[in-house]
């Protein structure tokens, strides 16, 4: 999967979502875009992982624990 940004990620994962709850698709695209679905579920989890730590490191390993990414 090429690179794309954090935002545009989650947009293509709402509209993937939109169309599966539609429920008007044949299996096989209902599957491909379930799979293409998980994949950017987990860059953006990446994302948001790398976020975290990037967070941590700059605030030299306070993070409020009140905070939830």
């Amino acid at each position: 999967m090429e690179k794309i940004n954090y935002e545009k990620s989650v947009k293509e994962l709402e509209a993937i979502v939109d169309k599966l709850e539609n429920g008007n698709l044949s299996l096989e695209e209902m599957m491909k875009l379930y799979e293409k679905g998980t994949a950017l579920a987990a860059a953006c989890s990446k994302s948001l992982d790398a976020a975290q730590l990037r967070i941590t490191q700059l605030s030299g390993g306070k993070v409020d624990e009140d905070v939830s990414f």
